[in-house]
């Protein structure tokens, strides 16, 4: 039985992709490196945003990158106006979490910026916790991210559903054992979503409740299935 759902946050709940690109930009050219492109964002789309300071530029050392991520860090709120909720995001948590489904989110973002995010779009309160970027060592398309969010929701893989928009999402959610229903809200390519064979493809997020619900239906079923007619089990 589904009893927990994993949410992706970028292009799964809210629409950030010019925020991402304008807050590296700023955070690059004012360091004094070249800007950031919305290809180039896009193609960093589902990874960190160290993937896409490397696609800039290639040769950073540790150092810089990590005074371009406290500059990107501590500047993203200034470009929020750019992000926008995507469509059906709060009707959909609302019904998850009437079914009973206990919800958490993982991003590859800072946890201290995905909490300002989800604050300022009336999200928080949806989820248990947040994991982001700082809490493992590695992060997605590795299933170390969905493997220690599942156990910290105390949970069995098979029990688990991860939504996301990128075939990062659903490498990690399918490595770490849980279902995994990709929305192609995002800008990562259909055929590379599909070569990850996610359980579910959806255009739109409000069809997860009624997933959630089906997998519930189908897995009693077979438990019935599986029991005698006097009601024990064989």
């Amino acid at each position: 039985m589904i009893k927990g759902a994993i949410f992706d946050l970028d292009n799964t709940l809210v629409d950030s992709i010019e925020t991402i690109c304008r807050t590296a930009d700023y955070a690059m050219r004012t360091n004094g490196y070249k800007g950031v492109d919305i290809k180039t964002a896009e193609k960093a789309m589902g990874l960190t945003i160290f993937d896409l300071f490397k696609l800039v530029e290639p040769d950073l050392s540790e150092n810089e990158k990590q005074k371009l991520f406290h500059c990107y860090k501590g500047s993203y709120m200034k470009f929020i106006d750019k992000t926008e909720i995507l469509p059906n995001v709060r009707e959909t948590l609302s019904r998850v979490r009437a079914m009973g489904i206990r919800m958490a989110l993982v991003t590859t973002k800072s946890r201290e910026n995905a909490v300002k995010i989800l604050k300022a779009f009336d999200l928080l309160d949806y989820f248990e916790f947040t994991h982001g970027f700082e809490d493992t060592w590695e992060h997605k398309p590795s299933a170390e991210p969905m493997t220690k969010a599942i156990a910290r929701m105390g949970l069995h893989p098979s029990e688990v559903v991860v939504i996301g928009d990128s075939d990062a999402d659903v490498r990690s959610g399918r490595s770490a054992g849980a279902k995994v229903i990709a929305v192609t809200t995002g800008v990562t390519p259909l055929d590379r979503i599909q070569a990850e064979r996610p359980d579910h493809i959806i255009g739109n997020i409000s069809k997860v409740p009624a997933i959630i619900c089906n997998e519930n239906r189908e897995n009693e079923l077979i438990f019935n299935e599986m029991r005698g007619s006097n009601g024990t089990s064989y």
